[in-house]
């Protein structure tokens, strides 16, 4: 097919709207699976309207998709394949509509596949006799992202370098040195995916910050810098920091633009600035992994914007102890949560909001997407293998004598509170995040829990990212919440054993 066809062209004659859609349907399989299975309701739903409306039966507005489809199969207008096919798009569409994980390609062709099976029905049992259904057609994926010709020139000109100026080699290297050489990192990284070329760096005081090319002139928001968030609005006013081009290349000496800052701001924005290229890059690889779909971010988290989400209305029933926020919202006639900008931080201009109010609305929805989760579709069967999931998080354990009892909802609560009670009793924890908590009961695992950077030995970026700032450094640690609650307490285990601590975990015992 060129460019001008598609392949549900042929129902034109039928309904161009129908054609229209399935059009974009196709072409969203690639791009956004869960478009393409969420809105594949919409379609189905049009044909049993149209079904219904052929076949004489009173038809009310209000039904819903399962009820129609019900109805007309207890009346004996669905054979057996067609009503099974109906229902997988049904099932599917709804999961997609309520369920935050990742859908796969292979899910929307499997849909894509009932779908034409489904529209060859409908054709020939109800569309005009001069219409044929072509024989069934994989869809092409689209072609791939490429590097932007910048990004491509800054790429060329470090490969033409190092072709000019190789690494020097000695002539004969022992065979254990030649291993070794083999297995470490290349003295200089090729990046494969688009927007991650190093494209500058900025300095502090011998310390460097590599800025990949999709940032080199983002927006430097000053509500994502805690510490900086005045000084970032003063040097803007001065025209000195409001994107990331306007930074120098070094850092020291950019208090004396603006009037009474000092040398430590200059420390605290460098150090806040990796923070945030740091959360960006995750952000990025988020985006690019999941094509197509939708995301808050608030700080070094995100939740996935479902059609459900975007549906739910901001008033003071849906949403507790921010009537303020609230309020200013519809006033800028914002009245669902699909209207939230996608970077939830902003939401702090507003007058008497601060952070603290914009992370008590990101929990309600990161609260809200996980009932909706919980709650999708009662008929969906899945057959995963999980470990039990326990109402509450706990562990048992003494130090000096002093029994207490670490607990929290989920495992980044619990983590949270853990690392503040050993900081509260001034254990020695920070070699240890320095060096990266391996993730599980032992040190074999591939996947850190807690770092400094939220990059596994592996260089993948963490799944799932929470944050805790030290108490007593005020370093920023990374923590990997992509995990079962299971290995999340022997991790926690692991680390109170380490540092001396007897600890109790009855729920690993119960397993």
């Amino acid at each position: 097919m060129n460019s001008n066809t598609y392949f549900y062209q042929f129902l034109e004659p039928i309904s161009k709207e129908l054609a229209l859609l399935a059009k974009e349907l196709e072409n969203s399989i690639f791009s956004s699976p869960r478009t393409m299975l969420t809105h594949s309701r919409v379609f189905i739903e049009n044909i049993l309207q149209q079904v219904t409306k052929e076949e004489g039966i009173i038809d009310d507005p209000r039904t819903g998709l399962k009820e129609r489809l019900d109805l007309l199969n207890d009346q004996g207008y669905l054979i057996p394949e067609i009503r099974d096919a109906l229902h997988l798009v049904r099932r599917m569409g709804n999961q997609a509509a309520h369920d935050a994980r990742m859908f796969r390609f292979s899910e929307a062709l499997l849909s894509w596949e009932a779908l034409y099976s489904i529209v060859k029905w409908y054709v020939e049992v109800y569309g005009p006799v001069d219409v044929s259904v072509p024989e069934y057609q994989d869809p092409s994926p689209q072609a791939e992202t490429v590097f932007d010709m910048s990004e491509l020139e800054v790429r060329l000109k470090g490969l033409e370098e190092l072709l000019k100026n190789p690494p020097a080699q000695q002539a004969e290297i022992p065979a254990s040195a030649e291993v070794a050489a083999a297995v470490a990192a290349p003295a200089a990284e090729v990046q494969e995916t688009p927007g991650f070329t190093p494209i500058r760096s900025i300095t502090y005081k011998g310390k460097s910050l590599q800025v990949p090319y999709f940032l080199r002139d983002a927006f430097l928001l000053p509500q994502r810098f805690d510490k900086s968030e005045t000084f970032l609005i003063r040097l803007g006013a001065e025209q000195e920091a409001r994107i990331m081009s306007e930074l120098p290349g070094n850092l020291e000496g950019l208090h004396k633009n603006v009037k009474r800052y000092n040398e430590k701001n200059d420390e605290q924005f460098f150090d806040e600035l990796g923070t945030f290229i740091e959360e960006e890059k995750v952000r990025r690889q988020l985006i690019l992994k999941r094509q197509g779909e939708l995301f808050f971010f608030y700080k070094a988290s995100h939740i996935v914007v479902t059609e459900e989400l975007k549906k739910v209305s901001l008033t003071a029933d849906e949403f507790t102890g921010i009537p303020s926020l609230l309020r200013q919202l519809n006033e800028d006639q914002i009245y669902t949560v699909g209207q939230l900008p996608m970077e939830l931080v902003i939401l702090a201009k507003y007058d008497n909001v601060g952070v603290g109010t914009v992370e008590k609305l990101f929990d309600q929805l990161k609260a809200k997407v996980k009932n909706k989760t919980d709650q999708a579709d009662g008929d969906i069967i899945t057959e995963r293998k999980s470990f039990k999931k326990w109402e509450s998080l706990y562990v048992k354990v003494k130090h000096k004598g002093m029994l207490s009892v670490i607990e929290g909802p989920s495992v980044p609560a619990i983590w949270k509170e853990a690392l503040k009670w050993i900081e509260d009793h001034h254990l020695p924890l920070y070699d240890m995040v320095k060096a990266g908590i391996i993730l599980g009961s032992t040190d074999n695992g591939k996947r850190y829990a807690i770092a400094l950077q939220p990059i596994h030995p592996d260089q993948r970026p963490f799944t799932q990212l929470h944050t805790y700032q030290s108490q007593l450094s005020g370093e920023v640690y990374y923590l990997e919440t992509k995990i079962n609650p299971k290995s999340g307490l022997e991790t926690l285990g692991k680390v109170l054993a380490r540092l001396g601590v007897e600890v109790d975990i009855p729920l690993l015992k119960a397993e």
